[in-house]
């Protein structure tokens, strides 16, 4: 009979004064070692993938490190930085509104423009630098926000999660998701610690940067709605101060929310010019038609399925994936590890989940767009060692996989990241 050999002594003791080094160190320098560590594995990866590429990959043959990270929606912000938004909407063959800069918002292409000094042929290496800086403060501040409510270990695997995820490779290349992501979860900090007036003009930056206001502008209501029930139960204090500063943050979202829409509408001198851009990218897959909330997700059910189980069985399965789908995430919200994160953590999740489905097509970009559910992170970090490693292990994986798909030596509709 055998059994196994124990640690050596020396090995032990080393072991044990890495994790004391590693709990002496601040909250947030954790968060960046973190987050710096999962930029040499997504910076690796690129530049693995950079050498998969053929003159049939979106980024060409073997493309520089650059090039791949100013890709598909880098070259559209790059675009805006230079020539703006058209006054005129580019028509299609058929009349109907083309793709065209009125999608992207402003504030990141613009800021990298200035810190570029309006150098053109700066833009792409300024572009990567600032989505990395506000990358490292996105860890940062989701660190911030979970510690109180999951503790330091787990907040800390939760970042881990969020920096190494599949589709983390955005929060490095010409993509507004850092730079959103940094302000949307200083702005829950903020509503979090009941600094409402202070995440005013944070909200009103995140609405000139990734379209995220109007939920937040949800999630920041039912979270008054909360505090005021509680108030007057007895089971919180509600002060008149909060309670102004609460309803203005939710009032400036709001409006902030449409504001493109509006300056869209006024720059161009079509009322819909904003929804019809948008309705111009699902073209590819549903055609010409005009923009409905909700419809899109079953228009997708159905074609995804399609694809699997073929036309004549896609509408029954579609519909019960979709249904898998919402129910599975309504009872990811209810689980005892969610709720270990906070209300407000969780409204936030599901207003979003809600703007998503009223207003988005699901296809490949779905993934991205998930990124903002950030802190929900918090409770998907498994107990045990071996668990928290496996997941890491997979999500470098799947990382991989998907920028080979996105960048590799093919393309197709669905690799959009």
């Amino acid at each position: 009979m055998t059994t196994a050999s124990p640690v050596r002594p020396v090995e032990a003791r080393r072991g044990q004064a890495a994790g004391r080094r590693w709990s002496r160190t601040p909250w947030w320098g954790r968060a960046l070692l973190i987050f710096a560590a999962s930029r040499v594995v997504t910076t690796l990866l690129l530049l693995w993938v950079g050498t998969q590429g053929t003159s049939a990959s979106r980024a060409g043959a073997h493309p520089d490190l650059i090039t791949l990270s100013t890709a598909w929606d880098g070259q559209w912000y790059w675009y805006v930085a230079v020539h703006g938004y058209p006054s005129v909407l580019p028509l299609t063959p058929s009349g109907a509104v083309d793709t065209n800069q009125w999608a992207f918002l402003p504030l990141y292409p613009y800021l990298v423009k200035a810190l570029s000094l309006g150098v053109t042929a700066a833009w792409p290496p300024v572009a990567v630098l600032v989505s990395l800086a506000a990358g490292f403060v996105a860890a940062v501040l989701l660190a911030l926000l979970l510690r109180p409510r999951i503790g330091d270990g787990r907040a800390d695997f939760a970042v881990a999660i969020f920096a190494f995820s599949p589709v983390a490779f955005v929060l490095q290349t010409a993509y507004a998701e850092s730079l959103g992501l940094a302000l949307l979860l200083g702005g829950l900090c903020l509503v979090e610690r009941r600094r409402y007036g202070w995440a005013v003009p944070v909200v009103v930056a995140l609405a000139f940067t990734r379209p995220e206001a109007l939920p937040f502008a949800l999630a920041v209501g039912l979270h008054l709605l909360l505090r005021i029930r509680a108030a007057r139960a007895g089971r919180d204090v509600l002060p008149r101060r909060e309670l102004v500063g609460g309803l203005v943050l939710t009032g400036v979202s709001l409006v902030a929310g449409f504001a493109w829409t509006g300056i869209a509408a006024a720059a161009t001198g079509v009322p819909d010019a904003y929804v019809r851009t948008e309705a111009a990218w699902r073209a590819l897959w549903m055609g010409d038609r005009p923009f409905r909330i909700v419809t899109p997700w079953f228009f997708a059910a159905h074609f995804w399925a399609a694809l699997v189980v073929g036309a004549p069985a896609a509408d029954a399965v579609g519909a019960v994936l979709l249904v898998l789908v919402l129910g599975g995430f309504a009872v990811l919200l209810c689980t005892p590890a969610a709720r270990r994160l906070g209300g407000l953590n969780r409204l936030w999740a599901a207003s979003y989940a809600l703007y998503l489905l009223g207003v988005f097509f699901p296809q490949s970009s779905l993934f991205r767009l998930l990124m903002p559910m950030a802190p929900l992170a918090g409770a998907l970090v498994p107990r045990g060692r071996p668990a928290r490693a496996a997941l890491l292990v997979a999500c470098v994986a799947l990382q991989a996989l998907w920028l080979w798909c996105t960048y590799g030596p093919f393309q197709a509709y669905w690799s959009v990241p």
